[in-house]
């Protein structure tokens, strides 16, 4: 029977928390925390105080999700907006429209708050699993105003968006298990919920089917399923218009080809300067998710948890019709991942500190955009305007030549030490100690074993 238990990293640093600079008990480090926490909060507070679009369009959807017209009704003004998610993103902010609309925006934008930190501090506890909480919770606050000003978060800080949000659910889904009393949530809920709000986090019920958690995929699609159902009850009309019609109509969001779109369909479609037929994309499209699943759960088995996560997440922004700039929030946990995971490659913290310039500095938004003059773009524009999707795609790529060319090197290092074992001069393989013939033919492989849990545990942390 397929095993729902997460299992903890598979390689893990012992060492990774000596001769740190940065210290739990360290004063200067927590005033530099909640200085970090407090700019971050006043950003997300000057946004929530402006207009914000997707909010908007959020609560007028909820306001009108009792009525017969939820997917034809647009926003009364500028830029006209239709309400594009499922019904039971609409329930979900149903409460919000009990209030006045600025009150509104700024609950969510410290709902917003509240699930950056999530996101990191469950990024971090993951790729840090034997670290102190208090250390992890420091890092966190330091780290709140740097991720803030990442592109894709200010992003969602600034429209109000909810994709921060889904990625602290599916992550705390996966890496962690809530616990009421001596009850705990089942495994699979929090992602079932994140895929009836917005349908994208579905590809991590694929994952964990591949990864062997059976249990926890079909807990996820029940929790889906019932809450969609239960809203098609409150809300038949609206429900079935979406789920007849609506939900595979991409065209409703926009222009395909917009900068901010950085998903396979779009780049197919700006590099070919015009609008490609759908049929080759979707082939590809389909190809890229079910390889992209396979690498996740390659990287689960052999590397870790929280990068098999992050392959399956960047995966569904890649092969998704529509991947905006702000949908990207998952470069936060692999900025994490590279700098400070005992997995990551060796040149980790040089890849961590480009990801994030590249993220900060937003190339995409410097090349000319709207009207259509995406279609116009020469070769130095592509490449800038399609940054963050090559960035997508390299972390794909680059994850999975790892992965091979670590297979290998265990493979080589298995084969030495069986050379060894017979090139003894005068023995042909050391003398059994009364252990099975089963026991002693894993011999090599666990003193290799041993031998790459020594070099990890020399390998510094964050």
């Amino acid at each position: 029977m397929a095993s729902d238990a997460t299992g903890k990293l598979k390689i893990t640093g012992s060492n990774a928390f000596n001769n740190r600079r940065i210290t739990p008990d360290s004063s200067v480090a927590w005033i530099a925390g909640v200085v970090s926490a407090a700019l971050a909060a006043s950003g997300g507070l000057f946004f929530a105080l402006r207009r914000q679009v997707d909010i908007s369009v959020y609560l007028d959807g909820a306001s009108h999700l009792f009525s017969n017209d939820l997917y034809q009704l647009r926003l009364s003004h500028g830029p006209h907006l239709p309400y594009t998610y499922p019904p039971f993103a609409a329930l979900v902010f149903n409460p919000l429209t009990f209030i006045p609309t600025r009150f509104a925006q700024v609950l969510w934008a410290l709902t917003n708050l509240a699930a950056l930190y999530g996101v990191l501090f469950l990024s971090i506890r993951a790729v840090l699993s034997k670290a102190p909480t208090r250390m992890v919770v420091l890092l966190s606050l330091i780290a709140m105003t740097p991720a803030f000003l990442l592109d894709p978060v200010r992003q969602t800080f600034s429209y109000g968006q909810i994709n921060l949000v889904l990625a602290a659910l599916v992550l705390f889904d996966i890496t962690r298990q809530l616990k009421i009393g001596d009850k705990s949530l089942p495994r699979g809920v929090l992602i079932g919920i994140a895929s009836a709000i917005k349908l994208t986090p579905l590809i991590f019920i694929l994952y964990l089917f591949v990864t062997r958690r059976a249990r926890a995929a079909w807990v996820a699609l029940a929790t889906f399923a019932l809450s969609s159902l239960g809203t098609a009850a409150l809300s038949p009309r609206a429900s079935w218009s979406y789920w007849t019609k609506y939900a595979t109509d991409a065209s409703r969001i926009g222009k395909p080809y917009f900068i901010s779109n950085q998903s396979l369909r779009a780049v197919a479609d700006r590099v070919d300067h015009a609008v490609v037929p759908a049929a080759p994309v979707t082939v590809i499209s389909g190809i890229l998710l079910i390889g992209g699943v396979l690498i996740a759960a390659r990287a689960f088995r052999e590397s870790s948890d929280i990068l098999g996560i992050l392959l399956c997440a960047t995966t569904g922004l890649l092969v998704s019709p529509v991947t905006w700039d702000h949908h990207l929030v998952w470069v936060v946990p692999v900025i994490v991942w590279l700098a400070c995971s005992p997995d990551r490659p060796a040149s980790g913290r040089t890849l961590a500190a480009i990801t994030a310039v590249l993220f900060w500095w937003a190339p995409i938004w410097m090349v000319p955009h709207g009207y259509g003059v995406e279609l116009t773009e020469n070769s130095w524009q592509l490449i800038a305007g399609n940054s963050f999707f090559i960035a997508m795609a390299f972390f794909i790529a680059g994850s999975a030549a790892m992965l091979v060319l670590r297979r290998r090197r265990r493979q080589q290092h298995e084969r030495a030490g069986d050379a060894v074992g017979v090139a003894l001069p005068g023995r042909s393989r050391p003398p059994s100690t009364g252990g099975s013939p089963a026991s002693d033919a894993r011999e090599p492989s666990d003193i290799t074993s041993r031998v790459r849990e020594a070099a990890d545990a020399d390998r510094p942390g964050c």
